[in-house]
């Protein structure tokens, strides 16, 4: 499963947590360097939470943008954003580790969805959905926890309204905590699950995805010169991702 129930109770709360710096300064640039020009593109956006990400891609000039997701009350959120400014988007309630849209798309995103399989086996799940989605010469794009740099012990990411800790060092389906703190004081908190960069990548290769790679968080330009964002890159906990469909 893509969203466990519990995201149900937070969905409001989820959203708020897109006004976090670090989600525009970082994430969403990282995100949309990545995915580069979206214009003409058909997008599936799995696991789109309330739809920030689905309706900036269709602002960004995709030609048509899918919103899946487990949680009614995510994509209760994202038809209502979607009824208050009509952008063409279609959201579907439905769980991202079987679903299959009607037609291959050009481009399938997976912001944080990988990171919810617990075992190799449902990581296979979720990349055969993937693969399965995408036309030939289709791209995969998304952001994960950065399995690459686990939490270390002592280390603190609270200034930017982020904690995350686990086991170190972590073990294949250990446990990742996240807290989050939205700038009204009000905290939530969610789970997902460490696989090693090792097993990411055999997967994605067993899946019959051609050059994968991992992308570094990056700062957008206006802010690199702040020294604000230093301790956030020294341990960046979200990294992007882009695998090819052959």
């Amino acid at each position: 499963m893509t969203r466990e129930p519990a995201y149900d109770s937070i969905a409001a709360e989820y959203r708020e947590s897109k006004w976090l710096l670090f989600r525009h300064y970082v994430e969403r640039y990282t995100l949309f360097r990545v995915l580069g020009d979206l214009r003409g593109r058909t997008v599936l956006d799995l696991a789109c939470g309330e739809g920030v990400y689905t309706r900036q891609f269709k602002r960004a000039g995709a030609a048509e943008v899918t919103g899946v997701d487990i949680s009614r009350e995510m994509i209760a959120l994202a038809e209502a954003e979607e009824h208050e400014e009509s952008l063409g988007c279609r959201y579907v309630q439905a769980d991202a580790a079987a679903f299959t849209p009607e037609t291959p798309v050009d481009i399938v995103t997976a912001v944080y969805l990988l990171n919810y399989a617990r075992t190799r086996d449902a990581l296979d799940g979720f990349l055969e959905v993937c693969f399965r989605a995408l036309r030939p010469g289709g791209r995969l794009v998304g952001f994960n926890d950065n399995v690459r740099s686990p939490p270390r012990p002592g280390a603190s990411l609270a200034k930017y309204g982020l904690e995350r800790t686990c086991r170190y060092p972590p073990r294949d389906g250990d446990v990742i905590r996240y807290r989050i703190t939205n700038y009204s004081g009000q905290a939530f908190e969610f789970e997902n699950y460490y696989l090693a960069p090792a097993t990411y990548e055999a997967a994605i290769r067993d899946a019959g995805f051609v050059e994968f790679r991992w992308v570094d968080a990056e700062l957008e330009p206006t802010e690199r010169d702040d020294g604000y964002w230093d301790d956030f890159l020294a341990q960046a906990p979200l990294t992007a991702f882009t695998a090819l469909r052959r």
